[in-house]
């Protein structure tokens, strides 16, 4: 039954961040990258924009491993009191498929820690094509 609880969190986390993730970069093509910006202006702003839009999926992550904490589902080993920007740092260094955090997932939450690394690189991949579009726009 816990695995079961931890994949609706998982999905729950996959579906804001992808959702959230899709809403900033519909916002930069329609709003930055068919502007009347300078070429420069509109990569740096793209570049910004995806950077607050994988802060925020981060965050969405961040908050499925604090819910699985708290119920029980897992921990994350390696701090002696673990607070919510350390489970914020493990998620950014996990959705950047990183994986060079000090903390390390136990219990069910290994599983949302995979699905958060395949979700990111889903994520990038994305942002990066958005990214060779305005750079090949000038």
């Amino acid at each position: 039954m816990e695995v079961v609880i931890q994949l609706i969190v998982a999905l729950i986390a996959i579906g804001l961040a992808t959702t959230s993730h899709f809403l900033s970069l519909r916002v930069l093509k329609n709003h930055v990258v068919s502007s009347n910006l300078s070429a420069y202006l509109k990569l740096i702003a793209v570049v910004y924009g995806i950077t607050f839009s994988q802060l925020i999926a981060a965050f969405w992550f961040a908050s499925g491993f604090l819910i699985s904490i708290q119920m029980g589902l897992g921990d994350l080993q390696g701090s002696t009191s673990l607070s919510f920007i350390e489970i914020y740092y493990f998620s950014l260094i996990n959705l950047a498929t990183l994986g060079l955090a000090q903390l390390a997932p136990i219990g069910h939450l290994s599983f949302l820690s995979g699905l958060e690394a395949m979700t990111g690189f889903l994520l990038v991949s994305c942002s990066a094509s958005l990214i060779f579009k305005t750079m090949n726009q000038s």
